[in-house]
């Protein structure tokens, strides 16, 4: 249940119990670039589930000769300035839409790529010039060159060489895959098909659900496992269950997506329909017994812990121990069952031995969807072009981009080692971390101000906040990759070997004491999360640059930027989420009850004032769904400009916060195509940019002050909502 500042749309399919945050995803070989995008729970090598950021390797684009590693440099923008003058449309009353106001003029000029489905002056920017660094490195590693950062460098370097030889991906992915899909046709029985599972699982295929390390809700101490619902192939239940013209054309669509799919790896063109037609069905059952994203935002709805005794009782004709074995966690009993009720209705589709053959078909379904980002331009082609109907992107990312971010996925704390070496300074974490840690003095002196909390509240949260353990920017002790055997000859055979290092390293977690040093993302990542189950921040060396952050850049810059992400992440704990979970990391209602009901009134103040607000065409924000990332950002944004008015001694000159508001919302400049707002407002809990700057700005008095804004304009309602 980490809580991010951003993820990304597409992989809003996944829903792993172990919850990791996403990486920055290339799934369906594009980036979907959606900056203010979801938090929702993916997780990025917990059997069952997808990569969160799949990048699809042998694409049709010619890739850059090798060595080239300069024109990766010259296609990254230059570091923008801290707060653009130039992004601004001062022509527009920053009282009536401030977003407009101070990111118009950015929105007028910059087109969103071909390949991604949205751009953003912040997020977007900040990962191409990581990007773009990360390209050189890896070309570096590729040729052999030795990288004193980087213990792991050659292993590095052949894992990106092999993926960019399409050649390979045409000849020797694609006999990987044979293989895959001829021992997938050898099931015969329960017990073949619960370790076939298994075996897919551990690789990266979605097959039925997901399995992996989680901590115990209501013993923060312990790490137990978690089984959770999964196994569909469209971003989420509501696109099988929902019968508008668009689901249902999408429905059509993904469904003759399978058939070709499933003819490219070799099923005769009239057989890979039918095929298509039961994984269509089988997935439609699947997602009729799944849980809906606002309803799994209930911890408590989410928290059953059964044991193995209890999973065998929900899905008795899934021979259990048989998968664990596979699996590798042949002695683990201690589970929590997400939702209980998706597995009994699996069991259903697994029971008759008179559907093994449907069941055969799903999981080569399974196994080519998951195998198709490493595979020729003639897969890659094909799920670009279902991406391209989810999202819009116009273009498949070019290979190289796509290779650098497969990479990282892979071995990401490798990768990581030699860009923090290249980026982050001493000098820069210290600022950094001065500038959480005015923003936890920010939020403590806020407690004594809320009205609605009884003393004991007060006193138990400001418990909470003190025990807060932040992560700033790279882990203390770095991943040991030694154990991960790259080859020079097979991408997906390499992709599936860093699965499998992945997942053992995941199970290996379970019955141990948590390890409060391991990083749930790459450094590179350009993000920072939340994770109530160990009350901690975490900040990663990606995202701690302009326009966000830079040492010497203006303080307003730096706190409206970082010091904004800082406040998000701190209020995250408190939100209607982490609220339910104590300074210790486990859950249960520390409050009393008057104070829960003060909390939820105004809790509901907010979901109803997003509720209203237009993602796009007549598509709504689900004010329920972005409940705790918009109260997230409200209280992220005041605790920022407090902090700031601390540090500055308690006063600051009205120009000063102008530039503070205009610093926090230039880092969402974004622009979407239709498609990828749509999927955003339906499937992300978190808001589209726009409103991830109005919403808290209009919340806010202090911003209707500093631009004088008068009572009853947009940016300066009557009736305000605020929780923190």
């Amino acid at each position: 249940m980490k809580r991010l500042l951003l993820a990304v749309a597409v992989a809003a399919c996944s829903s792993a119990p172990q919850t990791k945050p996403a990486n920055e995803p290339a799934t369906g070989a594009t980036a979907t670039q959606t900056p203010p995008s979801p938090a929702n729970p993916p997780g990025a090598a917990t059997a069952g589930t997808p990569s969160p950021a799949p990048p699809a390797a042998g694409q049709p684009a010619t890739p850059p000769a090798s060595g080239a590693a300069g024109s990766a440099v010259a296609q990254a923008k230059p570091e923008p300035p801290s707060i653009d003058e130039s992004a601004m449309d001062k022509s527009i009353d920053p009282c009536t839409d401030f977003y407009q106001y101070a990111c118009g003029s950015w929105l007028k000029k910059t087109p969103i790529p071909e390949d991604r489905a949205s751009w953003g002056r912040g997020f977007s920017e900040i990962f191409q010039r990581n990007e773009a660094l990360m390209h050189d490195i890896l070309e570096k590693n590729a040729r052999g060159e030795a990288d004193s950062a980087d213990p792991f460098s050659q292993k590095v370097g052949d894992f990106y060489g092999t993926c960019m030889d399409e050649q390979k991906a045409e000849t020797a992915s694609l006999q990987t895959l044979q293989s895959d899909l001829k021992r997938i046709e050898g099931i015969r029985d329960a017990k073949g098909l619960a370790r076939e599972v298994a075996y897919l699982q551990a690789r990266g295929a979605n097959a039925f659900f997901g399995f992996g390390p989680q901590q115990d809700f209501k013993d923060a101490t312990q790490v137990i496992g978690g089984a959770d619902q999964g196994g569909l192939g469209l971003p989420d239940r509501d696109y099988y269950l929902k019968d508008d013209a668009r689901m249902k054309e999408l429905r059509a669509l993904y469904q003759d997506h399978v058939a070709r799919m499933l003819t490219l790896a070799g099923a005769p063109e009239t057989a890979a329909k039918q095929q298509a037609q039961v994984v269509m069905n089988l997935e439609t059952a699947l997602a009729k017994v799944s849980m809906d994203k606002v309803e799994r935002r209930d911890p408590n709805k989410v928290y059953h812990r059964l044991e193995r005794t209890g999973l065998k009782k929900a899905a008795p004709h899934f021979l259990w121990d048989d998968y664990f074995a596979e699996l590798g966690a042949p002695d683990v009993q201690a589970i929590n069952v997400l939702v209980p009720g998706f597995f009994s209705g699996m069991d259903k589709l697994v029971a008759q031995p008179s559907k093994l053959n449907d069941v055969r078909t799903y999981l080569r379904w399974t196994a080519v969807e998951s195998a198709a980002n490493a595979l020729g331009r003639s897969f890659v082609e094909e799920k670009f072009r279902l991406t391209k109907a989810l999202t819009g992107a116009k273009a498949i990312l070019p290979r190289w981009k796509r290779c650098v971010q497969m990479t990282n996925n892979a071995m990401g704390e490798a990768v990581g080692r030699s860009f923090v070496a290249a980026t982050i300074g001493d000098e820069g974490k210290k600022i950094a971390s001065e500038i959480i840690e005015g923003i936890e003095g920010a939020f403590e002196r806020n407690l004594a101000e809320v009205s609605w909390m009884d003393e004991a509240a007060r006193a138990a949260s400001k418990d909470k906040l003190k025990k807060i353990n932040n992560k700033i920017a790279y882990p203390k002790k770095w991943r040991d990759y030694s154990s991960m055997d790259i080859g020079k000859e097979s991408l997906l055979a390499n992709l599936n070997e860093a699965a499998r290092f992945e997942t053992k390293r995941d199970l290996d977690k379970i019955s141990k004491p948590v390890d409060r040093n391991d990083f749930q993302l790459s450094p590179v990542a350009v993000n920072a999360y939340y994770d109530p189950s160990l009350n901690e921040m975490v900040f990663l060396a990606g995202i701690m640059q302009t326009p966000f952050f830079k040492t010497g850049a203006p303080e307003p810059a730096n706190y409206g930027g970082l010091g904004m992400v800082a406040g998000h992440e701190l209020t995250h704990g408190f939100d209607d989420q982490g609220r339910q979970f104590d300074g210790d990391g486990n859950l249960h209602e520390w409050w009393s009850k008057n104070v829960s009901d003060a909390f939820n009134e105004r809790a509901e103040c907010v979901a109803k004032q997003y509720d209203a607000y237009p993602a796009v065409d007549d598509t709504k924000l689900n004010g329920h769904l972005t409940l705790g990332e918009n109260i997230a950002d409200i209280g992220g944004l005041k605790m920022a400009l407090q902090a700031l008015r601390q540090k500055r001694g308690g006063q600051v000159e009205p120009k000063t916060e102008q530039d503070f508001f205009v610093g926090f919302a230039q880092t969402w400049c974004t622009n979407y195509r239709p498609e990828a707002a749509r999927l955003q407002a339906q499937t992300n809990p978190h808001s589209t940019a726009q409103w991830r700057v109005n919403g808290p700005v209009s919340d806010n008095p202090d911003f209707a002050k500093a631009f004088s804004c008068k009572a009853g304009a947009a940016m300066a309602p009557q009736n305000r909502c605020t929780v923190w």
